[in-house]
């Protein structure tokens, strides 16, 4: 089994993971729970606005991904490489950015942690795996 292919497996496997709390975000939306107070002033249901933006950005991510390791050789190349690299960060950061900073920005338990880390850890392993067939004149 080649390193793409090993790489392609992780990343699979990681976003595949990832359904269930990309699930959960599309959830909030019309959920009559994730509102905001009366005295937000910018509409109680301006939280649902960014459960979708949320939620739609992560599909653009996992879209150019799924493109970049599965499509053909030439969208794998250094600057598709760092791409993907930057993706990740924007991707899989919040997860824990806020925590060391904001409890209230964590995960609402440890399975849903777990699950996090594995989502994450899995792509970002794929793509350093994966590292030399973007950095290579022929990749394959």
């Amino acid at each position: 089994m080649s390193r793409l292919n090993i790489a392609r497996a992780l990343l699979f496997v990681g976003l595949t993971i990832g359904v269930e709390s990309l699930w959960a975000t599309f959830t909030h939306i019309g959920d009559p729970l994730f509102t905001l107070p009366e005295t937000f002033g910018g509409g109680t249901t301006h939280a649902w606005y960014h459960a979708l933006r949320e939620a739609m950005g992560d599909i653009g991510t996992i879209a150019v991904l799924a493109l970049v390791f599965f499509g053909k050789p030439p969208f794998r190349n250094t600057a598709t490489w760092w791409v993907c690299l930057i993706l990740m960060f924007g991707y899989y950061s919040p997860f824990w950015i806020g925590i060391p900073f904001n409890s209230a920005l964590a995960a609402p338990n440890i399975e849903a942690e777990v699950r996090h880390v594995i989502q994450a850890v899995l792509p970002i392993i794929a793509l350093i795996i994966a590292r030399n067939e973007f950095m290579s004149d022929s990749p394959g």
